[in-house]
Protein backbone atom coordinates (compact mmCIF):
# COMPACT_ATOMS: atom_id res chain seq x y z
CA UNK A 1 0.00 0.00 0.00
CA UNK A 2 2.88 2.36 0.91
CA UNK A 3 4.51 1.62 -2.40
CA UNK A 4 1.38 2.14 -4.41
CA UNK A 5 1.00 5.72 -2.83
CA UNK A 6 4.20 6.62 -3.91
CA UNK A 7 4.00 6.10 -7.48
CA UNK A 8 0.76 7.42 -7.54
CA UNK A 9 2.26 10.59 -5.42
CA UNK A 10 4.88 11.31 -8.42
CA UNK A 11 2.25 10.26 -11.00
CA UNK A 12 -0.16 13.23 -9.58
CA UNK A 13 2.67 15.61 -9.39
CA UNK A 14 3.75 14.79 -12.66
CA UNK A 15 0.42 15.31 -13.80
CA UNK A 16 -0.14 18.55 -12.30
CA UNK A 17 3.05 20.59 -13.13
CA UNK A 18 2.28 19.39 -16.87
CA UNK A 19 -0.45 21.74 -16.95
CA UNK A 20 1.45 24.86 -16.79
CA UNK A 21 3.96 26.43 -19.72
CA UNK A 22 7.62 26.16 -19.02
CA UNK A 23 9.64 29.10 -20.23
CA UNK A 24 13.22 28.19 -19.16
CA UNK A 25 15.60 28.07 -22.01
CA UNK A 26 17.81 24.84 -21.70
CA UNK A 27 20.88 24.02 -23.53
CA UNK A 28 20.57 20.72 -25.81
CA UNK A 29 23.43 18.95 -24.14
CA UNK A 30 23.51 17.79 -20.61
CA UNK A 31 27.43 15.56 -19.41
CA UNK A 32 26.62 14.23 -16.21
CA UNK A 33 29.17 11.87 -13.84
CA UNK A 34 27.14 10.89 -10.84
CA UNK A 35 27.33 8.83 -7.66
CA UNK A 36 24.77 6.82 -7.29
CA UNK A 37 22.90 4.94 -4.07
CA UNK A 38 21.10 1.45 -5.23
CA UNK A 39 19.28 -0.33 -2.58
CA UNK A 40 16.63 -3.44 -3.18
CA UNK A 41 13.60 -2.57 -1.13
CA UNK A 42 12.59 -6.07 -0.51
CA UNK A 43 16.52 -7.98 -0.77
CA UNK A 44 14.98 -10.30 -3.27
CA UNK A 45 16.92 -10.44 -6.09
CA UNK A 46 21.01 -9.43 -5.98
CA UNK A 47 21.88 -6.16 -5.84
CA UNK A 48 23.85 -3.85 -7.98
CA UNK A 49 26.90 -2.51 -6.55
CA UNK A 50 26.97 0.73 -6.22
CA UNK A 51 29.90 2.53 -9.03
CA UNK A 52 29.96 5.62 -10.41
CA UNK A 53 27.77 6.37 -13.83
CA UNK A 54 28.38 8.55 -17.25
CA UNK A 55 25.20 9.81 -18.77
CA UNK A 56 24.37 12.30 -21.71
CA UNK A 57 21.23 13.57 -22.23
CA UNK A 58 19.99 15.30 -25.18
CA UNK A 59 17.43 18.17 -25.16
CA UNK A 60 14.80 17.22 -28.17
CA UNK A 61 13.10 20.11 -27.34
CA UNK A 62 13.40 22.64 -24.80
CA UNK A 63 11.32 20.57 -21.88
CA UNK A 64 11.89 16.78 -23.31
CA UNK A 65 15.54 14.99 -23.38
CA UNK A 66 16.73 11.62 -24.14
CA UNK A 67 19.67 10.07 -22.29
CA UNK A 68 22.06 7.15 -21.88
CA UNK A 69 23.41 6.54 -18.93
CA UNK A 70 26.87 4.13 -18.42
CA UNK A 71 27.93 2.54 -15.21
CA UNK A 72 31.18 1.12 -15.55
CA UNK A 73 30.69 -1.39 -12.19
CA UNK A 74 33.17 -3.03 -10.50
CA UNK A 75 37.01 -4.70 -11.71
CA UNK A 76 37.17 -8.63 -10.89
CA UNK A 77 39.60 -9.80 -8.09
CA UNK A 78 40.31 -12.23 -6.62
CA UNK A 79 40.56 -13.05 -3.10
CA UNK A 80 40.93 -15.54 -0.55
CA UNK A 81 37.69 -17.04 1.51
CA UNK A 82 37.35 -19.24 4.68
CA UNK A 83 34.58 -22.02 4.85
CA UNK A 84 33.46 -23.09 8.20
CA UNK A 85 35.10 -26.15 10.26
CA UNK A 86 34.44 -28.95 12.70
CA UNK A 87 37.72 -28.94 13.92
CA UNK A 88 39.48 -25.79 15.58
CA UNK A 89 43.05 -27.43 14.28
CA UNK A 90 41.31 -27.76 10.80
CA UNK A 91 40.98 -24.86 8.58
CA UNK A 92 39.16 -24.80 4.91
CA UNK A 93 40.03 -22.35 2.53
CA UNK A 94 39.60 -21.17 -0.83
CA UNK A 95 39.76 -18.92 -4.11
CA UNK A 96 37.21 -16.47 -4.60
CA UNK A 97 37.33 -14.50 -8.34
CA UNK A 98 35.00 -12.38 -9.96
CA UNK A 99 34.50 -11.04 -13.65
CA UNK A 100 33.07 -7.68 -14.24
CA UNK A 101 30.01 -6.58 -12.00
CA UNK A 102 27.27 -4.40 -11.55
CA UNK A 103 28.01 -2.73 -15.15
CA UNK A 104 25.01 -1.66 -16.44
CA UNK A 105 23.02 1.06 -19.08
CA UNK A 106 20.01 2.13 -19.53
CA UNK A 107 17.71 5.08 -21.80
CA UNK A 108 16.80 7.72 -20.44
CA UNK A 109 13.71 9.85 -20.94
CA UNK A 110 13.63 12.93 -18.88
CA UNK A 111 10.48 15.91 -19.40
CA UNK A 112 10.97 19.24 -17.45
CA UNK A 113 8.05 19.97 -15.00
CA UNK A 114 8.47 23.29 -13.96
CA UNK A 115 12.08 25.27 -13.61
CA UNK A 116 14.52 22.38 -12.90
CA UNK A 117 12.36 19.75 -12.03
CA UNK A 118 11.45 16.85 -14.00
CA UNK A 119 10.22 13.31 -14.03
CA UNK A 120 12.13 10.39 -15.67
CA UNK A 121 11.34 6.89 -17.63
CA UNK A 122 14.09 4.69 -17.41
CA UNK A 123 14.70 1.26 -18.82
CA UNK A 124 18.02 -0.39 -18.29
CA UNK A 125 19.82 -3.84 -18.51
CA UNK A 126 23.17 -5.46 -16.20
CA UNK A 127 25.58 -7.12 -17.50
CA UNK A 128 26.26 -10.64 -17.04
CA UNK A 129 29.01 -11.66 -15.32
CA UNK A 130 31.02 -14.55 -13.40
CA UNK A 131 32.21 -16.24 -10.10
CA UNK A 132 34.22 -19.05 -9.54
CA UNK A 133 34.97 -20.72 -6.31
CA UNK A 134 38.28 -23.08 -6.89
CA UNK A 135 41.84 -23.90 -5.74
CA UNK A 136 40.43 -25.94 -2.10
CA UNK A 137 42.80 -26.42 0.29
CA UNK A 138 42.46 -28.46 3.65
CA UNK A 139 44.85 -27.46 6.31
CA UNK A 140 46.15 -29.30 9.02
CA UNK A 141 48.95 -28.37 11.23
CA UNK A 142 51.91 -28.10 9.01
CA UNK A 143 49.69 -30.03 5.86
CA UNK A 144 47.89 -29.02 3.14
CA UNK A 145 45.69 -30.72 1.37
CA UNK A 146 43.93 -29.72 -1.49
CA UNK A 147 40.96 -30.67 -2.92
CA UNK A 148 39.58 -31.31 -6.56
CA UNK A 149 36.45 -29.00 -6.43
CA UNK A 150 35.67 -26.04 -8.16
CA UNK A 151 32.57 -24.25 -8.59
CA UNK A 152 31.55 -21.63 -11.54
CA UNK A 153 28.53 -19.43 -11.16
CA UNK A 154 27.51 -17.76 -13.95
CA UNK A 155 24.77 -14.48 -13.88
CA UNK A 156 22.82 -13.90 -16.94
CA UNK A 157 22.15 -10.36 -18.15
CA UNK A 158 18.64 -8.87 -16.57
CA UNK A 159 16.84 -5.75 -17.37
CA UNK A 160 15.19 -2.98 -14.97
CA UNK A 161 12.96 -0.02 -15.09
CA UNK A 162 11.80 2.74 -13.07
CA UNK A 163 10.49 6.15 -12.57
CA UNK A 164 11.74 8.91 -11.10
CA UNK A 165 11.82 12.74 -10.08
CA UNK A 166 14.71 15.16 -9.84
CA UNK A 167 15.89 18.41 -9.70
CA UNK A 168 18.88 19.52 -12.06
CA UNK A 169 20.41 23.11 -12.35
CA UNK A 170 22.23 24.89 -14.56
CA UNK A 171 25.39 27.65 -12.73
CA UNK A 172 26.93 29.87 -14.53
CA UNK A 173 25.50 28.62 -17.73
CA UNK A 174 28.08 26.17 -18.05
CA UNK A 175 27.71 24.07 -14.92
CA UNK A 176 25.05 21.31 -13.49
CA UNK A 177 24.61 20.39 -10.61
CA UNK A 178 21.67 17.79 -10.28
CA UNK A 179 19.76 14.99 -7.51
CA UNK A 180 16.99 12.52 -8.68
CA UNK A 181 15.52 10.04 -7.29
CA UNK A 182 14.09 6.26 -9.01
CA UNK A 183 12.01 3.77 -7.96
CA UNK A 184 11.47 0.50 -9.94
CA UNK A 185 11.55 -3.13 -10.59
CA UNK A 186 14.35 -5.19 -11.47
CA UNK A 187 14.57 -9.16 -12.57
CA UNK A 188 15.84 -11.36 -10.04
CA UNK A 189 18.26 -12.77 -12.66
CA UNK A 190 18.71 -16.42 -14.01
CA UNK A 191 22.04 -18.06 -12.92
CA UNK A 192 23.71 -21.14 -13.85
CA UNK A 193 26.11 -23.00 -11.34
CA UNK A 194 28.52 -25.55 -12.38
CA UNK A 195 30.00 -27.90 -10.02
CA UNK A 196 33.26 -29.70 -10.88
CA UNK A 197 34.68 -32.61 -8.39
CA UNK A 198 36.24 -35.81 -8.64
CA UNK A 199 33.64 -38.20 -6.74
CA UNK A 200 36.94 -40.96 -6.03
CA UNK A 201 38.01 -38.52 -3.32
CA UNK A 202 34.78 -37.99 -1.61
CA UNK A 203 34.33 -41.48 -1.79
CA UNK A 204 30.47 -41.89 -0.62
CA UNK A 205 30.21 -38.44 0.48
CA UNK A 206 29.48 -34.62 -1.61
CA UNK A 207 31.52 -31.68 -1.29
CA UNK A 208 30.11 -29.17 1.66
CA UNK A 209 29.51 -26.32 -0.97
CA UNK A 210 27.40 -29.14 -3.79
CA UNK A 211 25.56 -30.70 -0.57
CA UNK A 212 25.37 -27.10 0.67
CA UNK A 213 23.03 -26.14 -2.39
CA UNK A 214 21.21 -29.50 -2.77
CA UNK A 215 19.81 -29.18 0.50
CA UNK A 216 18.61 -25.44 0.14
CA UNK A 217 17.34 -25.94 -3.53
CA UNK A 218 15.21 -28.67 -1.89
CA UNK A 219 14.52 -27.16 1.09
CA UNK A 220 13.79 -23.70 -0.27
CA UNK A 221 13.75 -24.06 -3.83
CA UNK A 222 14.49 -20.31 -5.49
CA UNK A 223 14.40 -17.87 -3.34
CA UNK A 224 15.60 -15.12 -5.89
CA UNK A 225 12.25 -12.62 -7.52
CA UNK A 226 11.93 -9.90 -9.10
CA UNK A 227 11.51 -7.00 -6.67
CA UNK A 228 11.77 -3.37 -6.16
CA UNK A 229 14.77 -0.68 -5.89
CA UNK A 230 15.22 2.53 -5.30
CA UNK A 231 18.59 4.51 -6.43
CA UNK A 232 19.73 8.15 -5.11
CA UNK A 233 21.75 10.09 -8.02
CA UNK A 234 24.06 12.91 -6.99
CA UNK A 235 25.54 14.58 -9.92
CA UNK A 236 27.65 17.06 -11.24
CA UNK A 237 28.30 17.80 -15.39
CA UNK A 238 28.51 20.41 -17.90
CA UNK A 239 26.07 22.06 -20.44
CA UNK A 240 26.64 23.26 -23.73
Amino acid sequence: MINNNIYLTIFLFSSWFQLYANDTERKKYHLLISSVGHINVEQSAREINNAPNIQFLYGLTNNFYFGLNYSIGENGYKRSEYLPSNSPSTVRIYQFSTSKNSETFSINLQYFLWKSIYSSLNIGMEKGFTVERNNFALIRGNSITTEPFALKTVFDDRVFGSIGLGIRQEIFSYFLLAFEYQRGYIESGKFNQHFTYNPEYYSNNLPLMLESYLFDTILNGNKLRNSQFQQFYLSAGLTF
